[in-house]
């Protein structure tokens, strides 16, 4: 991805409801997605021409860990809920204004969680696609004082009676977990110290690693040109783990898709809404 200023030059962000982040401009070549989707083991030709969603909202995530880094040096960050609306597809090297806002902040027993709004405005002056993550932000001082909790998410795993069907599966490993990450400010993906203080085994994918994985199968089989997605993250993602990518069917059309682990444990989820080709 290229963009108009660098995400490390976050001095005067700053953690609080209604700050706007500077407009700049962006674009996902051909070489960024490709790069990125080799330490997701994705081949070239299952986007094609196409901006994979994840890779279309993985800046703010970028942007949004360097604010923490900035405006609260030690705290720790993992990606809870990612809701992306599209209502057209983006192209590779497609030139689009990324607005950023952040919303606000919720109590959360780890910490807080914020909450932000993303668009991407193109030439025409449209809203193609906006994102509205949420991450927790937790307070290692509180962490080391209370047992861990596993973050609310909005996305429900429906369970085995909904008749998933078993599509891929993703093997991690470190090395494709510290490459993917590479240009972000959050060490709890490549740092084994600093994942453990924030009480993780080993470091842990970065959300929009995950997401990818749960978006591969929607393209495989689709050319999906408008939809709402509600992804949940329900467990960490480690960087030794395999997952298993299950979906199920509505009306022809995959309409929720889940990870699991070796354990047999969802750990994200995908709810897909408004599927249009």
């Amino acid at each position: 991805m290229t963009n108009s200023a660098s995400p490390h030059q976050n001095a005067d962000y700053r953690l609080e409801p209604g700050f706007q982040y500077p407009e700049r401009r962006i674009s996902i070549s051909s070489a960024e997605q490709h790069r990125l989707h080799g330490w997701c083991d994705m081949a070239p030709e299952v986007f094609g021409d196409i901006a994979d969603p994840s890779l279309v909202g993985r800046l703010p995530m970028v942007i949004i860990a360097n604010t923490i880094a900035a405006g609260r040096p030690g705290w720790g960050q993992v990606h809870t809920i990612h809701r992306i609306t599209q209502r057209r597809p983006i192209k590779l090297g497609e030139s689009l204004t990324l607005q950023g806002m952040i919303d606000g902040f919720e109590p959360h027993p780890r910490g807080q969680v914020l909450k932000s709004t993303w668009r991407y405005i193109d030439r025409d002056g449209e809203t193609p696609f906006e994102v509205n993550p949420d991450g927790l932000l937790i307070d290692a001082a509180f962490e080391s004082k209370r047992p861990q909790r596993k973050p609310k998410t909005e996305s429900t795993d429906l369970g085995a009676e909904r008749g998933y069907q078993p599509l891929l599966t993703k093997r991690c490993t470190p090395e494709a977990t510290v490459g993917y990450c590479q240009g972000s400010n959050n060490p709890i993906h490549s740092d084994m110290e600093i994942a453990q203080q924030f009480g993780f085994r080993v470091p842990i994918l970065a959300g929009t690693q995950t997401m990818s994985f749960l978006l591969e199968p929607l393209y495989r089989n689709y050319s999906p040109q408008e939809f709402f997605l509600t992804i949940g993250f329900m467990r960490p993602v480690f960087w030794d783990d395999e997952l298993g990518i299950e979906a199920t069917k509505k009306n022809a059309y995959f309409d929720h898709i889940k990870a699991i682990n070796a354990d047999k444990k969802c750990v994200a989820d995908c709810v897909v809404q408004n599927l249009r080709e």
